[in-house]
């Protein structure tokens, strides 16, 4: 009967690929919610000009 999941070359393979994403994923997030975070003394981001232009 032949081997199964990670013990062989190919599942090893796989673990790697497939952490790296998962920490790529992490990494990615982490970066995402520092950019949705307020920062203090910034107050509110200036209106978009494309939304002004258009209501004259």
């Amino acid at each position: 009967m032949p081997r199964r999941g990670r013990s062989t070359t190919i599942g090893k393979i796989g673990k790697f690929h497939q952490d790296r994403r998962v920490s790529e994923i992490r990494v990615f997030g982490e970066l995402l919610r520092r950019e949705q975070t307020p920062r203090p003394g910034t107050g509110s981001p200036p209106p978009d000009r494309r939304e002004t232009a258009g209501a004259r």
